[in-house]
């Protein structure tokens, strides 16, 4: 699909086709990482070469627009990641996912991973729907 629209655009650059392997490689990165810095250090590289091929036609004021809309968009949504990851950092102290892993599985053999504080004012079919609900949910990812 990208070599018909190289084709059909006239695009002759060398660039293009790296870019399109930046990103791809990128999300290879994304699969193999084991670290919340490695995993975002990727998604960074994969970002910054699809706001380059958005924005790729520099005569053309529509591709421009988006490749700007696009890193102001991905900007602001790196900085929401970013802030959820140093937060999980904070109160966790890792970034290793395996140590994530090895965390929730921990907290939800407790029997108290996520469990409501509402729960001795609630009936019993209530509070069984709510622990079976929240233990299922916080056990699926692992």
């Amino acid at each position: 699909m990208s070599l018909d629209y190289i084709k059909k655009e006239r695009i002759n650059s060398f660039e293009y086709v790296v870019l399109i392997l930046f990103a791809s490689f990128s999300m290879l990165f994304i699969v193999s990482s084991y670290d919340l810095i490695s995993m975002y250090l990727a998604i960074e590289l994969q970002s910054l070469s699809f706001y380059t091929i958005a924005a790729f036609q520099r005569n053309n004021e529509f591709s421009t627009e988006a490749g700007l809309k696009y890193f102001i968009l991905g900007a602001l949504s790196s900085g929401f990641l970013l802030f959820g990851e140093s937060i999980l950092y904070g109160f966790t102290g890792i970034t290793n996912f395996e140590e994530f892993s090895q965390l929730v599985a921990l907290e939800s053999a407790k029997g108290n991973f996520l469990e409501p504080n509402f729960m001795p004012s609630v009936d019993t079919i209530g509070t069984s729907a709510t622990e079976i609900a929240s233990s299922s949910f916080a056990t699926s990812g692992i």
